[in-house]
């Protein structure tokens, strides 16, 4: 699947080894274009709005790396039990310790991302406070990439805050046989 737009990932609405049916949305994407004419200018979002916006998102994104975290570092702890006993062979546990450590790396991304989100808001709340001409405006429209057709999805590659480019790939699907 591709991208149908150019714009930012907003929301990765499925997870890998996930079913999905032809159709079925699969990611948001915000396209913004600047330069809107005086009456939609005053309908498009507040710099603050955006910002605020862009916290919740991260704050999000902060909460699900923390949960895959945990989800690794259990996985690790009951591997290492398991290869102690001959149970699982040391490879396995090898490859559970590597993901738990990407998927660390990710929450300190995450967690990097939110505190550039908090700077944005604290940023934006200045400029608002220090300029009374309106500054670029912006109009934002989600466009959302949907399965081409029914299957298994195996590979995502969208993350949310990620610049995409239309046609450019998004998921592998995988037909279901």
């Amino acid at each position: 699947m591709n991208a149908p737009a150019t714009g930012e990932i907003r929301r990765v609405l499925v997870r890998e080894g996930m079913t999905v049916n032809e159709g079925a949305p699969i990611v948001e994407i915000s396209v913004r274009t600047e330069g809107q004419s005086a009456p939609q200018a005053a309908q498009a979002e507040d710099p603050q709005a955006r910002a605020a916006r862009n916290i919740q998102s991260s704050q999000a994104e902060v909460e699900a790396a923390r949960a895959d975290v945990v989800r690794k570092e259990v996985e690790a702890q009951r591997l290492s039990a398991l290869v102690a006993t001959g149970d699982a062979p040391q490879a396995q546990l090898d490859g559970a310790r590597a993901e738990f450590e990407q998927a660390q790396r990710r929450l300190q991304q995450a967690q990097s991302k939110a505190g550039n989100a908090q700077t944005g808001l604290a940023t934006a709340r200045q400029q608002s406070q220090n300029s009374s001409t309106p500054a670029q405006t912006f109009s934002e429209q989600l466009v959302t990439a949907r399965a081409s057709s029914a299957g298994t999805l195996s590979v995502i590659n969208a993350k949310i805050g990620e610049r995409v480019t239309a046609g450019q790939p998004l998921a592998t699907l995988r037909a279901n046989q």
